[in-house]
Order: C-alpha cells, then sequence, then structure tokens
C-alpha cells in the first residue's frame, strides 16, 4: 500500500501499543510507555521511518501532536493504571511554531491528570540548545508532568543533560543492558547509574530487558523498575498484571533458601 506522511496526518492514521513498565521488587505494573505504529501494511509501519518522513516533510510537530492526542485517548479507553510514557521530540519542544498547552488539554479531555504524564526525552538525538529545552520542560513540570530522559547512555550529552534537566526517571539504553550479566565494563556501568540516580534522587528504569539472566542479573545489582520483551512486549491490549513466568523463579529462590535454612538446623 502506497501512502505518504501527509495522508496520513490528514486520515490520523496512526494507531499506539503500549509496554508495561513494572516494579519488580513489589511485583506490579507502574506504567505503561506508548509507541506509535503507522498504517498497517505500508512503508511507514515502523515508527522509526514514520517520524523519519514526518521530519522530512517539515511535519514533525504535526506527527507528534496527533501519536499524543492518540496514546493518552487510548490510555483513558483501556483504562490503564500507572503512569503513561510519552515519547517526545526535543526537537519539536524547541520549534517556536510548536504549539503549547495541546497535551495538558488532551489530558483533561481524557479524564486525567497531568501527574499520570512522563515526558520521555530521547538521549540518542543531539540538543542543540539545553537552556531553551531547559525552560520548556519547566512549563510542563508547571502543569505535574514528570520528565525523563530516555536511552541514557546512547548519545550525545549524557551526564551534562542528567545535570541540567535534572530529570524525575532515567532510562537506560538497551547496550548497556545487553549480555550485562557477562561484561564487566557493563556492570561497573549499571552500578554507577545506580548509584547516581540514589544521589540525585532520580528513579532508574531498565529497558530492553530480553533474556532471564541480564533480568536476574540486574536484580541482584538492586534494580526496582524494568521493560523489555523478556517482561512483556508492547501490545495494543498490553498486560495488566505481573508476569507469572518472572513470580516463578522468585519463589523457587525463596524455596531453596528456606530447604537451606531447614537443612542447617
Amino acid at each position: 500500500m502506497s501512502i505518504n506522511i501527509n495522508d496520513i496526518i490528514k486520515a490520523k492514521a496512526v494507531s499506539t501499543v503500549f509496554q508495561a513498565i513494572f516494579n519488580t521488587q513489589e511485583q506490579c505494573i507502574v506504567g505503561y510507555e506508548a509507541l506509535t505504529r503507522g498504517p498497517e501494511a505500508s512503508a511507514l509501519h515502523s515508527p522509526d521511518v514514520l517520524f523519519q518522513h514526518a521530519m522530512q516533510a517539515g511535519l514533525l510537530s504535526e506527527l507528534e501532536i496527533l501519536c499524543r492526542d492518540k496514546a493518552i485517548k487510548r490510555f483513558a479507553e483501556l483504562q490503564l493504571t500507572g503512569k503513561l510514557f510519552l515519547n517526545i521530540s526535543p526537537l519539536v519542544l524547541l520549534n517556536n511554531n510548536h504549539p503549547q498547552g495541546e497535551t495538558v488539554k488532551f489530558v483533561e479531555q481524557a479524564g486525567l491528570n497531568c501527574q499520570q504524564i512522563v515526558i520521555e526525552l530521547s538521549e540518542k538525538y543531539p540538543f542543540p540548545n539545553h537552556h531553551i529545552l531547559r525552560d520548556a520542560l519547566a512549563r510542563y513540570r508547571q502543569f505535574g508532568f514528570n520528565v525523563a530522559i530516555d536511552d541514557l547512555g546512547a548519545g550525545y550529552s549524557g551526564l551534562k543533560l542528567w545535570s541540567q534537566l535534572v530529570p524525575n526517571i532515567v532510562k537506560i539504553d538497551r547496550y548497556f543492558v545487553e549480555n550485562c550479566h557477562q561484561d564487566n565494563f557493563k556492570q561497573k556501568f549499571l552500578k554507577a547509574i545506580f548509584d547516581l540516580a540514589s544521589a540525585a534522587e532520580a528513579e532508574v528504569v531498565v529497558e530492553g530487558i530480553e533474556c532471564q539472566q541480564e533480568f536476574d542479573y540486574l536484580q541482584a545489582l538492586g534494580m526496582v523498575y524494568a521493560q523489555g520483551f523478556y517482561l512483556a512486549k508492547p501490545a495494543y491490549q498490553p498486560i495488566r498484571e505481573y508476569p507469572k513466568h518472572l513470580i516463578a523463579p522468585l519463589l523457587l529462590q525463596k524455596k531453596q533458601a528456606l530447604w537451606v535454612n531447614l537443612s542447617v538446623v
């Protein structure tokens, strides 16, 4: 099917899938990240391709507003619990022509409150003006929105961006999670981020967890908040309970510890 970005925006032909974010210590869902999809069976189904075409066409702001509206409405329709994580491009926030107040309007129309919303800014892309960006985020914070830096460690600004924006949440890039149970450098990086977040009073979400070995190692390191395919994949009808396959290993560990204690007695 041949379709261009203008047609998609005019027809509002985007949809939203949600990936759950878990508190692994309390074994519960704390929120969902909204992920946009273009029309099925089209070349623009992938969000990366979709947003690239929007940027090339000068329609990034229009596409982002559409995606936010769709995500917030769908989150409310599904009656999902916890926080809603919305990906927002820093280029949009720095655009003087980008309309202000739209996200607040969408939240209120959906019967939600701004405290439920987390604004995610990816660290993969360059931030040409940190001061303007900080001022833009301050306006969101005045309404009660939380702020997260996504893909920490993936790109351009890293700790400088963290210190200037002072996010409520940092999300560690998948690169540092992949095979972390076997990589000494990644282990040191992860521990340093956990320690720094604790000192900065920021919460850490470890994303991109794709196997049990990664999950087990991160649990031992002190991970609280987790996201990834091993826990739950993005879905139009997302998971609403803590995954059973994560509970089973924990129960086994407790049983093994009990048997050890009994054998000692």
